[in-house]
């Protein structure tokens, strides 16, 4: 393999024009894929579209339509339902039912209409004007609301109108459709009373555009934050070049986003700040280390051609182990996670490839012409401060190892302990901002209706009308609200023919269908099909936290025991947000075990040995555990972004691992006994690592600046993350290395083991 490096490096010395202008093309090809990329912000990027629960909820949309439009209406409701205020309804509802886009409007006039036929027959919305029969049609004898008109009169200062849009409308379509309502109503103002729409459309249109705003600000703030880390610490002569390497790579890497269909969600815009900071380390390695290459070699040749072989393989197989790491992420049962592993994994190639390439071509050309005393005073001036720091800090650490490592030990175990009470969120309205008018006006809508959501059981078999499964559906509802204070009530086919016969469930079917025709359609629409084969159960929950729902959802479902041939299925958008809970946190350790099983078997063939493979991997384990200790105490919960740290730490961890392993060894195979090569090396290589490391948590900090609540949890504990990835390598790994390498020296002198350690593990 060292041949096959030394050979890229000649091929890059004698033709450094010829890449500089293919990758110029390259840039060129990608920039209408950038263009491409489309903004996802639904629960299609939380929850598989292949899982049992989202092909039910999409049975669920083609059956009974999508979730609601509301339009909450405030004042007194005496002025809201004045006659001509219903005369704009009912030119709503006109417009409502000639428009395709929509199933059914339920409003005030689905019960005035036929209330008013029995109270005078005949009379038209005008005989609202007289007071008397409005507050018959509103109010009880007893004084109170009628509850008949509770699903659109909550209370005396507000009023309901609710649209059920067609199942299969797209995103596009039904924003255009509530556009059109909204006109409607900005049109044909109601008198004496405000209004507002709400709908899931809105929210997810909102969290899109929150998306796209955030993008361009982390941009320029990973930009800033990359140009002040690189001037202060990377004291090199073109030390922005890496940055230009980065930022090519980031092109490179949405531009195939846009030609792949990746779409930009909640998790890959975290994308751009995080590639900046970790892409940009393959290029400060190898920068890094031609600086170093400048002060032995006696030409600009020689010492490109000795740093890219020297640096290309550890930088390759540190990119492996950080791949591996990114890709296990596709274990992950949430979508837009799979996405961001995979994109990340992609961006880290591209970072390696261009640094490997572009970089080192670029530096060639420009060096080549100039005197090499100019060039080494350069490098002599840029490394010595540094080093010297740096060899300070492993000299101290090498003589402390057992404090060190009794304390590192017992704060792993402390996180691993701490990790099963982490909270899980997974609620959209909690990740997203907090200022968005939509969310203050659903939340609003909410609190008039008086519950948070509804969970649905859609029950589906050959016929759901017959009077043992209405019976059925009867019991269930009421046994369910005895045994569950957090539901407010129960809607289904079987209420609403208990109901109408006087609370008395028919036995015969045709007596039930009659009833049901008789319904309010808007009703019977939301709860029966047209055929007959599928009913909904509804129950309205109040406003609890999502684990109690959760824990609500699975007794309700393990206790319905429906009849021989009835399958009933959870279904809406509050049972997809309950799921997205379960794949949240379901793939998460196996996903950890994977990554860290994957990286080691991965370098135990390179390496083809089981030491070296061991070392590589051993602190990032450590680092796992003390993760866990950070979130804990910090608060932060397990969201779809912050389940993806494992895999942060797996990649970032054990590719400074890699680095510094590699460049011990190599010092070891100089002749070098083991305390004074890790000192060579890490003082020689720590200035590249720390740097890096510095880069990356520059990367991660710029998410702090994120106005989406989830992505500044992950920013918060991954910039904490990645400081311990970095002292794990600082501190830990040459505690283990040198320790092992010794006792194998003194076994060898005892006329015990091989006595070469970890240069031949």
């Amino acid at each position: 393999m060292q041949r096959i490096a030394r050979k890229v490096a000649t091929f890059i010395q004698r033709h450094p024009l010829l890449i500089i202008l293919l990758i110029l093309a390259f840039i060129g090809a990608s920039v209408p894929g950038v263009f491409r990329i489309t903004t996802k912000a639904g629960f299609d990027m939380l929850l598989s579209p292949r899982s049992q629960t989202f092909q039910d909820y999409l049975r669920y949309k083609q059956e009974f339509g999508g979730e609601l439009i509301v339009i909450l209406l405030r004042g007194r409701v005496e002025d809201i339902l004045s006659p001509a205020n219903l005369q704009v309804m009912a030119q709503l509802e006109e417009k409502v039912a000639q428009d395709s886009r929509f199933m059914s409007m339920l409003s005030p006039l689905t019960f005035i209409r036929p209330a008013l036929g029995e109270l005078n027959p005949g009379a038209g919305f005008s005989a609202l004007g007289d007071p008397r029969v409005l507050q018959k049609l509103l109010y009880a004898p007893d004084g109170s609301l009628n509850p008949e008109l509770s699903p659109v009169v909550p209370d005396p200062g507000h009023v309901l109108i609710s649209l059920t849009p067609v199942g299969d409308l797209s995103e596009e379509e039904e924003l255009q459709a509530i556009d059109e309502v909204e006109e409607f109503l900005s049109r044909n103002p109601f008198s004496d009373a405000e209004w507002l729409v709400s709908s899931d459309a809105e929210l997810m249109q909102a969290i899109s555009q929150g998306i796209s705003r955030s993008m361009s600000l982390l941009l320029g703030l990973a930009i800033g934050v990359m140009l002040l880390i690189l001037l202060l610490l990377f004291r090199v002569r073109w030390r922005f070049l890496s940055l230009l390497m980065v930022l090519i790579a980031v092109l490179w890497t949405f531009g195939l986003m846009g030609y792949f269909s990746i779409p930009l969600s909640m998790a890959t815009m975290a994308v751009l700040p995080v590639l900046i900071g970790l892409g940009i380390d393959y290029s400060i390695q190898f920068h890094n280390r031609y600086q170093e290459e400048l002060r032995k070699w006696n030409s600009v040749t020689e010492a490109i051609v000795h740093s890219m072989s020297s640096t290309s393989l550890a930088v390759g197989i540190a990119l492996l182990a950080t791949a591996i790491g990114f890709l296990t992420l596709l274990l992950s049962r949430v979508p837009m996670v799979r996405d961001f592993g995979t994109v990340l994994a992609l961006g880290i190639f591209l970072s390696y490839l261009l640094a490997l390439f572009l970089l080192n071509a670029i530096l060639y050309r420009r060096d080549r012409a100039l005197p090499l005393e100019r060039l080494r005073e350069k490098a002599k001036e840029a490394s010595h401060r540094v080093e010297r720091i740096l060899g300070f800090i492993a000299r101290g650490v090498l003589q402390h190892p057992i404090p060190i490592l009794t304390l590192a030990v017992i704060l792993a175990l402390a996180g691993l302990f701490l990790d099963h009470r982490l909270p899980v969120v997974t609620d959209w309205e909690k990740l997203m901002p907090q200022d968005v008018p939509d969310l203050q006006e659903e939340r609003e809508v909410r609190e008039v209706m008086g519950y948070a959501g509804e969970l649905r059981f859609m029950v589906e078999g050959e016929n759901v009308l017959r009077p043992e499964i209405l019976c059925w559906m009867q019991e269930y509802g009421e046994r369910e609200i005895r045994l569950h204070p957090g539901l407010v009530g129960v809607s289904s086919p079987a209420e609403l023919v208990a109901q109408a016969a006087g609370g008395v469930m028919p036995e015969d079917e045709a007596l039930i269908r009659h009833v049901l025709t008789a319904a309010p359609a808007p009703l019977r629409q939301r709860l029966i099909n047209e055929a007959g084969t599928t009913a909904i159960i509804s129950f309205p929950v109040r406003h609890l936290p999502l684990e109690e729902v959760h824990a609500l959802l699975e007794e309700m479902e393990s206790g319905a025991k429906p009849p021989p041939g009835i399958r009933v299925s959870p279904v809406g958008t509050f049972v997809l947000g309950i799921r997205t809970m379960d794949a949240v946190v379901s793939t998460r350790i196996p996903t950890l075990v994977a990554g860290i099983l994957g990286v080691f078997f991965a370098l135990l063939l390179v390496y083809r040995s089981l030491y070296r493979a061991f070392f590589a991997v051993i602190p990032t384990v450590f680092v796992l555990g003390w993760s866990s200790a950070v979130m804990y105490f910090t608060g932060v919960p397990l969201n779809p972004m912050t389940v993806v740290l494992g895999a942060i730490i797996i990649g970032i961890g054990t590719e400074f691992n890699v680095l510094l392993l590699e460049r011990y060894r190599e010092e070891r195979g100089k002749g070098l006994p083991p305390r004074e090569a890790m000192l060579t090396a890490s003082a020689r290589l720590g200035r590249a690592i720390v740097t890096s490391g510095i880069t990356t948590l520059g990367g991660f900090a710029v998410l702090l600046a994120s106005n989406f609540a989830m992505i500044r949890d992950f920013g918060k504990v991954t910039v904490i993350d990645v400081f311990l990835c970095l002292t794990s390598a600082i501190v830990l790994l040459p505690i283990l290395a040198v320790q092992f390498d010794e006792r194998r020296l003194r076994a060898s002198s005892s006329g015990g083991a091989k006595g070469k350690g970890l240069i031949e593990g």
